[in-house]
């Protein structure tokens, strides 16, 4: 697994036709070119609902030693031994979010997000009952904390990490410190660069999509402070599919692929996956 810098344009609804109306602009508004920002909308839900059941299948062995247990509440939480450990909320909990062990109150985050997928969050670190998460709701760099309690959230882990190697324009696909594939990419221009830290995949998209967003696509928590003037699509960063140039400095944030390289990383990785984006 790389050591480099350590998890498109993409909670309680405020509302189901607010909901309505901003999935509606996503799959509608045709980006300007390079414009791709936001994360696209689609019906196809299948490999946002599996993620989090098939890293539960397939963290047998392998890869770094977590934290095992917290205690809270009634109960403990156990987190697999092997992996990258992360929480899945329970239907119909929600989970306060806050800005450290014992910040203020971001947000009651939902079991579902607002694409409609399972919430589950990446823990990068935790400090007593508290995990620390990479959250789109707040700045890049910045982790949100959950409480680990066992009455909301479960634990799983998931073997794979995604790398992005933005110098080289590459991403990488690992399991188990072992790399699955590599191939290129294109990332942000300058002013609009593709922001670096560790993130994490929020949901996953198949088919039905704008077609400046290829086959698919992976939203991420990562956002775009440097939004172009006029986009309406949203701050998300996403990796997403394309049949325009790779290896070049071309999109407003967003990492694009190649369709077959974006496809096997939905049907692959979890929600959940942390993914790393480097110089």
């Amino acid at each position: 697994m790389t050591r480099r810098a350590k998890t498109f344009g993409l909670a309680g609804l405020l509302a189901l036709v607010a909901a309505a109306v901003g999935v509606w602009l996503i799959i509608n508004t045709e980006p300007e070119s390079g414009a791709d920002v936001a994360a696209p909308a689609t019906d196809a839900k299948a490999a946002q609902r599996a993620g989090p059941q098939r890293a539960q299948e397939g963290s047998g062995s392998g890869g770094k030693t977590q934290p095992r247990s917290s205690r809270e509440g009634a109960g403990s939480i156990d987190f697999p031994g092997h992996g990258h450990p992360a929480l899945i909320v329970k239907e119909h909990a929600t989970v306060p979010l806050r800005t450290s062990p014992a910040g203020k109150l971001v947000k009651s985050e939902s079991w579902q997000t607002e694409f409609g997928s399972r919430r589950a969050v990446s823990v990068v670190q935790t400090d007593g009952r508290k995990a620390g998460v990479p959250t789109p709701r707040l700045p890049n760099g910045q982790l949100g904390w959950v409480r680990i309690d066992p009455r909301r959230v479960r634990a799983y882990s998931t073997p794979y990490e995604i790398s992005v190697d933005v110098s080289a324009r590459e991403a990488s696909l690992y399991k188990r410190d072992h790399v699955m594939d590599s191939f290129p990419v294109t990332v942000g221009v300058p002013g609009a660069d593709t922001p670096t830290g560790r993130f994490a995949v929020t949901d996953t998209f198949i088919g039905n999509l704008n077609p400046a967003y290829g086959c698919c696509a992976l939203a991420l928590t990562a956002t775009q402070p440097n939004v172009p003037s006029g986009w309406i699509g949203g701050t998300r960063i996403a990796i997403h599919g394309t049949t325009g140039p790779l290896g070049v400095a071309a999109s407003h944030g967003c990492v694009r692929a190649a369709d077959p390289n974006v496809r096997k990383l939905v049907n692959t990785v979890p929600i959940g996956t942390p993914v790393v984006v480097h110089e």
